[in-house]
């Protein structure tokens, strides 16, 4: 009788330990098939691609792989991609204001496209923009729409056009809020935008 006794609390025991070792190889290979979904970067591969901001909405996307094309829409809200990488297009649908917002560590291989149905403007109309110190393709063909490199060392493709600092006339002065012509001063950012005043394409540029 003890030894069957001894035999069944053996067994138990032995059973207690697999299902206990069993447990930890499901759990490490959860995390093992959850780290694999990243690259060396931290990325994930995204499964949303359309992005509806609210006025006055700032938000902040991070550590995904965009395969598709990217859509912004919303008027005056900011969308911030951290470390990010975009294989497609990404597109800003919005009117009026809204910035989406590159910086360093997010690589666009797409187009940065405006897709509005504004075009009559001026200079101090809250233009949509695409923002960061990094080179840009961007694509603004029938409609208004503008680029702010974060960078004098870098270049921006503006409607198949490459703009550089060698090419700016002209300075924003922010303490009189004028357009002044360019001659040397101090600047860190470059601007191009495209509007149309009185039928009339303008196309700007200038530095800050």
């Amino acid at each position: 009788m003890k030894k069957i006794l001894a035999l069944t609390l053996a067994l138990i025991m032995l059973m207690s330990l697999s299902a206990c070792s069993g447990g930890e190889d499901t759990q490490s290979q959860a995390n093992n098939s959850s780290s694999s979904q990243q690259d060396e970067s931290g990325r994930s591969k995204a499964t949303e691609f359309t992005f509806e901001l609210a006025a006055e909405e700032e938000r902040t996307v991070e550590n995904l792989i965009f395969d598709e094309d990217v859509t912004i829409s919303g008027d005056f809200g900011v969308i911030i991609f951290e470390n990010c990488e975009f294989n497609g297009d990404i597109i800003n649908t919005a009117e009026q204001f809204t910035r989406v917002v590159l910086p360093d560590g997010t690589t666009v291989n797409g187009n940065c496209v405006f897709k509005n149905t504004t075009k009559e403007a001026t200079m101090d109309y809250p233009m949509p923009k695409f923002i960061s110190s990094n080179t840009l393709n961007i694509v603004c063909e029938d409609c208004i729409g503008s680029g702010v490199l974060e960078s004098t060392e870098n270049d921006m493709i503006f409607n198949g056009e490459t703009y550089s600092m060698a090419d700016v006339e002209f300075f924003y002065d922010a303490d009189t809020n004028e357009i002044v012509p360019y001659e040397g001063q101090d600047a860190s950012v470059l601007f191009v935008g495209q509007w149309w005043e009185n039928g009339e394409k303008v196309l700007q540029m200038f530095c800050e």
